[in-house]
């Protein structure tokens, strides 16, 4: 008897979902920040400032200024405020109300030497604030890496990953880490078999973690415990979806597709039906926009 794929996905979501539950830690309960007019949720916030390395891999010496965007057509509703850090990932934690981010390696100036690079929570006018100071590089030892493609699920946990060797390399080792939202310390799970240097990486309906890979073409439904692959879902046609997030609502999927070092390149936000593997539109959005996540209730 033929299964539908359907019932696959959600057979899978129960079983993840019930053994990554057991793992749930008591977080910390923050008053509901009220980033956007309640009539407005869920809505959808990035940062603008994309890095502006000077070769791919290499600190950044661009700030980040989270923006508030319409999701209809991708404009700009208003600038919220800076960040204080360079963003490279961004996720909404619905169990504490907090919008966490990463932080890519460098803090917004050329030649500096960076105090922070690690995890961060946003306040709702802009303003970056370390979860925790000593946890430089994640507790990652041995060299800065660039964690990124934060994600986070019903239950408060923390996913993300980090390319290796960094862009433009498209070697397939790279790295997936669960980070403590608490400590904002990494553990690391190495040699994935997935490329994650253009990727995003989200939880999305029935709490199923994916994986929209570009370079594959491919939307990877990830184990959250390795974060190797399950199963893999073409997308057609082939679209760059980026540092991205799954509306609450419908379950479709909004990355971001730039050009890095070319800033007279249009940003497109791509709205893709990832279990379906099917594009659903696109629409120009503001230059520079890096990352964008789903703030809901």
């Amino acid at each position: 008897m033929k299964i539908p794929h359907r019932w696959l996905l959600l057979a899978t979501a129960i079983v993840f979902s019930a053994a990554f539950a057991q793992q749930a830690t008591a977080q910390p309960v923050s008053t509901p920040a009220p980033f956007v007019p309640p009539g407005l949720q869920p809505s959808l916030v990035g940062t603008i400032g994309d890095c502006n390395n000077v070769h791919p891999g290499g600190p950044c010496t661009q700030n980040s200024t989270l923006v508030l965007l319409d999701p209809k057509t991708g404009a700009l509703i208003r600038t919220i405020g800076p960040v204080g850090f360079t963003v490279n990932g961004l996720a909404w934690d619905k169990t504490t109300k907090t919008l966490f981010a990463t932080t890519a390696i460098g803090c917004g100036v050329a030649g500096s030497v960076c105090p922070f690079h690690g995890l961060i929570t946003i306040a709702p006018n802009g303003r970056g604030t370390p979860v925790n100071p000593n946890a430089i590089n994640f507790g990652i030892e041995g060299g800065s890496v660039g964690v990124r493609a934060l994600a986070i699920d019903v239950f408060g946990h923390m996913v993300a990953s980090y390319p290796i060797p960094p862009p433009p390399s498209t070697e397939v080792d790279d790295t997936y880490v669960r980070i403590n939202p608490k400590t904002g310390i990494a553990t690391e799970f190495p040699n994935t078999g997935i490329n994650t240097a253009r990727n995003g990486i989200s939880f999305g309906e029935f709490n199923l973690l994916w994986n929209v890979d570009d370079l594959n073409h491919t939307a990877f439904l990830l184990n959250p415990f390795t974060g190797k692959s399950l199963f893999a879902q073409p997308v057609n046609p082939p679209t760059m979806a980026a540092l991205g997030d799954f509306n609450p609502v419908d379950n479709l999927y909004y990355g971001l597709q730039f050009t890095a070092f070319d800033s007279t390149a249009t940003t497109v936000i791509n709205v893709i039906d990832v279990p379906n593997g099917t594009v659903i539109r696109s629409m120009p959005t503001v230059n520079f926009l890096h990352v964008i996540a789903w703030v809901d209730k």
